[in-house]
């Protein structure tokens, strides 16, 4: 086991503030003059850890067809994407080790991120950036237990869980985004059986069957500075918060049964229908209003296809990128919300006083 990895494994867990006090020979972004400006309060932001390069980005990722994958179990978790009909799946069992992945789509150059710390993801467009194209890495700052990245460009700094650049050259700019969903590899390959998934073969010498992170998952132990820290929930209940206006109403898997299941809400004036399923370890949202004007009902599907979660008044069914796949609108897509899928406390702490649905 070379050095970099004997760090990781027995360090990422449990490195604490007490790493500010380590020398560190490049400037620090909250003091130097250079980075005199930042959207988020320079005080809480602290050090993760005094090497720069502790969680290396993969730049130049590979992919399996599913079947291929045999280094992953059934109840595995993945990140799921759909960029204009392509299909792939993110294992987080190796995001754990490298946390920012820079992919090439046809339409689109993409950067995801997973933050361990929080349990949240972000996807965005990296070649389109007011003019810029970039690849983003992880630094060793963090905010709220979110990790702060950079972009290898302009060395501007962006917070994965406001989906914007915070300090640098691109201050306040806020990238294409698209949704992620969170499920297991199971119900991934049974709704999506024609789609590729991240290789394990990556060029590192991790081992991507160890967890860093399993200790910190099932405790309620924050191991860095995070506020406020809102009690009404566990810390780490995974919820999945619909974000409008910087403010965010968070829906529990508690809310959801083992089949496909709904809740049609209403939230800041934005109706929204909210689709779970605990057995499969997803929650997605969608807006209920289409580009014709019309506010569409829905009512859940439990049926012999696995890809098919709801169905509209109209007879249209949609998968869980909200995909019209059956019906006299085949092809319609529903607009995703912003959102997020996550931590409890992260969500609370970065969206604070957030609405709890019940």
């Amino acid at each position: 086991m070379n050095f970099r990895i004997f760090i990781l494994l027995l360090l990422l867990p449990v490195l604490t503030v007490c790493d500010l006090n380590v020398e560190n020979p490049a400037p620090d972004p909250r003091t130097n003059p250079e980075y005199a400006n930042w959207l988020i309060p320079k005080s809480e932001i602290v050090v993760r850890s005094s090497v720069e390069d502790l969680v290396p980005p993969l730049d130049n990722p590979t992919f399996l067809m599913l079947p291929e994958a045999t280094y992953l179990k059934e109840d595995d978790r993945v990140l799921g994407v759909n960029i204009d009909g392509i299909l792939r799946a993110y294992p987080i069992s190796i995001l754990n080790y490298h946390e920012v992945v820079n992919d090439h789509f046809q339409v689109a150059d993409i950067m995801i991120s997973y933050s361990p710390l929080t349990g949240t993801a972000a996807l965005w467009d990296r070649g389109n950036m007011k003019g810029f194209f970039s690849s983003f890495s992880t630094s060793k700052y963090i905010f709220n237990s979110n990790h702060i990245l950079f972009d290898d460009e302009t060395a501007s700094h962006w917070l994965p869980m406001y989906f914007e650049c915070v300090n640098g050259t691109l201050e306040g700019f806020d990238p294409e985004t698209y949704p992620v969903v969170e499920t297991s590899w199971k119900n991934w390959k049974s709704m999506f059986p024609g789609s590729k998934v991240l290789s394990n073969s990556t060029g590192f010498d991790f081992n991507y069957y160890l967890d860093p992170y399993l200790a910190y998952q099932i405790s309620d132990s924050i191991r860095f500075s995070t506020k406020p820290l809102d009690t009404r929930l566990p810390y780490k209940e995974k919820v999945h918060g619909i974000i409008i206006n910087d403010r965010v109403k968070v829906y529990p898997h508690a809310l959801f049964g083992d089949s496909n299941s709904i809740i049609q809400d209403n939230f800041q004036g934005l109706s929204v229908v909210v689709v779970g399923n605990n057995s499969q370890k997803f929650i997605v949202s969608f807006e209920r209003r289409i580009e014709s004007g019309i506010e569409l009902d829905f009512s859940p599907v439990n049926g012999p296809a696995p890809n098919i979660l709801i169905e509209d008044q109209e007879g249209n069914q949609y998968d869980l990128f909200g995909l019209a796949v059956e019906g006299p609108d085949k092809g319609r897509q529903l607009k995703s919300t912003n959102f997020l899928y996550g931590y409890w406390f992260a969500l609370a702490a970065m969206y604070p006083d957030p609405v709890i649905h019940e």
